[in-house]
């Protein structure tokens, strides 16, 4: 009987909760922790991490920077397309404040630049870390793509796991197309898309002549590659975006 009236009396708690409601518990003869606030710190450039005074806890996450697409040798009577670059890979970790302690440097991984025009891969995104408990890696750059070799670029390859509680490999980017002049269809590839940002746009066009990849927007992801239609002028990819890091604190 009494299980059933303190079953009873609980449902009744619960159902008086707002639709997202935060409850928390402790041990060590608290039976609750109060959140005075809870404060967000949002890196877009390097530097360091400082918590806020009275964090007990914080969620950390690091998406590294994405890679650029692929350059283009340009060739008459062909069409080349090179791949996109990679998209950074996604860190998140919980820690304590005695984990993170006074402070931690947080370094924000670079976009990936493009390749000089021709025959180059795109190049790859940097990693991004707040010390050594969070840590997103970089994309890497779209392949190239020339008539001697490689009409189509291969895409770049998402970014590997780095370091977390939860480390998720980053999106690739994509291959393109290429082939004999005016190929139907032919196009660049891609760049990989993240959470916070996305990939380039794949060229295409049906006019002879080449064009640039398209730049990511946003943050951690990838270029597209660059485009040549039965032109002798060569051109790079798209360049890629930098990483972010977001810190949620959880302050008393």
């Amino acid at each position: 009987m009494i299980k059933r009236i303190l079953f009873g009396l609980l449902a009744l708690a619960f159902a008086a909760l707002p639709a997202k409601a935060v409850i928390i518990t402790t041990s060590g003869g608290a039976s609750s922790s109060t959140i005075s606030a809870v404060v967000k710190q949002v890196f877009t450039g390097s530097g360091t991490y400082t918590p806020t005074a009275g964090m007990f806890s914080a969620v950390i996450e690091c998406v590294g920077g994405g890679g650029a697409g692929g350059g283009v040798l340009g060739a008459v009577a062909d069409t080349n397309g090179a791949g996109g670059g990679g998209a950074g890979s996604y860190s998140r970790v919980t820690v304590s404040a005695a984990t993170v302690g006074a402070s931690q440097t947080v370094t924000i991984g670079a976009a990936g630049t493009a390749g000089t025009a021709g025959a180059n891969p795109g190049n790859g995104g940097g990693d991004t870390s707040v010390g050594t408990l969070c840590i997103g890696k970089g994309g890497s750059g779209g392949g190239f793509a020339n008539a001697a070799t490689v009409l189509a670029g291969t895409g770049g390859l998402g970014g590997v796991a780095g370091t977390g509680d939860v480390a998720a490999t980053g999106a690739p980017g994509f291959t393109g197309f290429g082939g004999t002049i005016i190929t139907a269809g032919s196009g660049s590839g891609a760049g990989g898309s993240c959470a916070y940002g996305g990939g380039g746009r794949g060229v295409v066009s049906f006019s002879t002549g080449t064009v640039v990849g398209n730049a990511a927007s946003g943050f951690c992801s990838g270029g597209s590659g660059g485009f040549g239609i039965n032109s002798a002028t060569s051109v790079s990819g798209g360049v890629g975006t930098a990483g972010i890091v977001i810190i949620t604190e959880y302050v008393r």
